[in-house]
C-alpha cells in the first residue's frame, strides 16, 4: 500500500527546473532540411523536485521550427504557462497531471512531453521500478535499434551502410527524397548488397510528391524494404498506400490516438513511428503502442532528437514493448560530454538497459548547466 501526504497525495511538486542543452546539428539528408537547416538542436530538460527529496527528468528537443510544429522557445513558454497548475500536485498520477495540463494549455504535446516524461520517472523512482516494469512489464533488457543512412550519392550510401554493419546494425533506414530515377538508384544499390535478416525502411521524410511516389514503386518491383512516409500529407499517403506492394510506415502525419484509429480503419498503414515527444510523452505515447499491437501494426519506438534522457525514455517504451513487433529505436548518441550516467549503451545492434529505477540515469550537473528558468519554492 502506498504511503500517502497530506490530502490523500503521496508528494508534491515543489519546485519545476528548466534547462537548455545546445546539440549539435548533423543532417541526415532529409527534403525539410533545405527549408532552414538549424544551427544546432535547441534542447529542454525539465527537472520535477518533490517534497519527497526525489526529483524527476524529462526532455523534449525539437529539430528546428519546421520539421514539425514545434519549436523549442515556445516550448519553453508553454511550460511556463503551465508550471503553476503543476506546482503542489502529486506526480504519481500520471493520468491526472495530463489532465490538469490539457486544462492549463490545449496542444502543444511537444511541450506536455518533457513533463509528462519527468513523472514517469517520479513514478519509477518512488515504487523503486523501471518505467518499462510500470508500462506492462520489461520484455527485453536489449533494445534493438536501427542506423539511419543519410541521403547522399549511391556511393557513399553503400560505403556508410558497410561501416554500419561492422559497428553491428542489421536495421537500417535508407533516407531518400530526391529525384525519382537517383532515388532507385539508391535503393537498388543498398538493397542489391542485403544479407539475410536485414530489414530496410527506404525514407522519403515527406519528400516525394504523390506522382514521384507512384513512380518510384513501380520501378522498385518486389524489393524487400518498407515505404516510409512518401508524402506531405496523410491523404497522399493513403492514396499510394493502396498503390503499394511494399509495407508503409507511417511518422509524421499520425499525431494522436485518433489519427492512428482513423489510419487503423483507412488500412493505410503496416508500421508507425512513435516519437515520443511528438505524441505528447510516454502517457499517449503508450496508448499509441497499444492501439498498434492490438492490430499487428509494426513499430518503432523512438523521438525527434536529444541527449541521454531521450534515449533512456523510449529504450523504457520499447523494453516494454513485444520483440516481434518492433522494428527498432534510436541509439541517440551525441558528440558532447554526457548530461546523464547509466543511459542504455549501446552494443551490437541493441541498446542494453539496466536495472535502476525510473529512467534509470542520474543528471550530470556540470552538463545540465544553469536552469534558464525555475518555477516554485526553488524560484527565489
Amino acid at each position: 500500500m502506498r504511503r500517502e501526504s497530506g490530502a490523500g497525495q503521496v508528494m508534491r511538486i515543489t519546485t519545476i527546473r528548466v534547462y537548455r542543452i545546445r546539440i549539435p546539428f548533423r543532417p541526415l539528408g532529409s527534403r525539410w532540411v533545405g527549408r532552414n537547416r538549424p544551427p544546432h538542436l535547441d534542447s529542454t530538460v525539465v527537472a520535477l523536485e518533490t517534497d519527497r527529496q526525489l526529483t524527476g527528468y524529462g526532455e523534449s528537443c525539437p529539430i528546428g521550427a519546421v520539421y514539425l510544429p514545434a519549436f523549442a522557445r515556445g516550448l519553453r513558454a508553454c511550460i511556463g504557462e503551465m508550471a503553476p497548475a503543476l506546482l503542489g500536485q502529486d506526480p504519481t498520477d500520471t493520468g491526472r497531471i495530463y489532465a490538469i495540463m490539457n486544462r492549463a494549455l490545449s496542444g502543444h504535446y511537444y511541450a506536455k512531453a518533457a513533463i509528462d516524461i519527468a513523472c514517469w520517472d517520479l513514478l519509477g523512482k518512488f515504487t523503486g521500478l523501471p518505467i518499462s516494469h510500470l508500462l506492462g512489464g520489461r520484455f527485453t533488457r536489449e533494445v534493438p535499434v536501427y542506423a539511419s543512412i543519410p541521403l547522399d550519392t549511391p556511393e557513399k550510401m553503400s560505403e556508410t551502410l558497410e561501416l554500419k554493419r561492422q559497428d553491428g546494425f542489421s536495421r537500417f533506414q535508407v533516407k531518400v527524397g530526391g529525384h525519382p530515377v537517383e532515388d532507385v538508384n539508391r535503393v537498388r544499390r543498398l538493397l542489391g548488397s542485403g544479407m539475410h535478416a536485414e530489414t530496410f525502411m527506404v525514407d522519403a521524410n515527406r519528400g516525394w510528391s504523390k506522382a514521384d511516389a507512384l513512380r518510384i514503386l513501380r520501378a522498385l518491383g518486389d524489393a524487400d524494404c518498407y515505404i516510409e512516409q512518401p508524402c506531405e500529407t496523410y491523404r497522399e499517403c493513403l492514396t499510394v498506400r493502396r498503390h503499394c506492394n511494399h509495407p508503409v510506415i507511417l511518422d509524421e502525419v499520425l499525431d494522436t490516438p485518433r489519427d492512428l484509429a482513423r489510419a487503423i480503419e483507412d488500412d493505410a498503414l503496416d508500421g508507425m513511428v512513435i516519437k515520443i515527444t511528438h505524441a505528447g510523452g510516454i502517457t499517449p505515447a503508450r496508448i499509441l503502442r497499444d492501439l498498434c499491437a492490438a492490430h499487428g501494426i509494426k513499430m518503432r519506438l523512438e523521438d525527434t532528437a536529444g541527449t541521454e534522457f531521450t534515449r533512456a525514455a523510449q529504450a523504457q517504451l520499447a523494453a516494454a514493448t513485444p520483440l516481434d513487433q518492433q522494428l527498432g529505436s534510436y541509439t541517440f548518441c551525441t558528440p558532447l560530454s554526457p548530461v546523464a550516467h547509466g543511459a542504455p549503451e549501446y552494443r551490437n545492434g541493441h541498446l542494453i538497459l539496466n536495472d535502476e529505477p525510473g529512467l534509470g540515469i542520474v543528471p550530470d550537473p556540470s552538463g545540465l548547466g544553469d536552469a534558464l528558468a525555475v518555477y516554485g519554492e526553488g524560484s527565489g
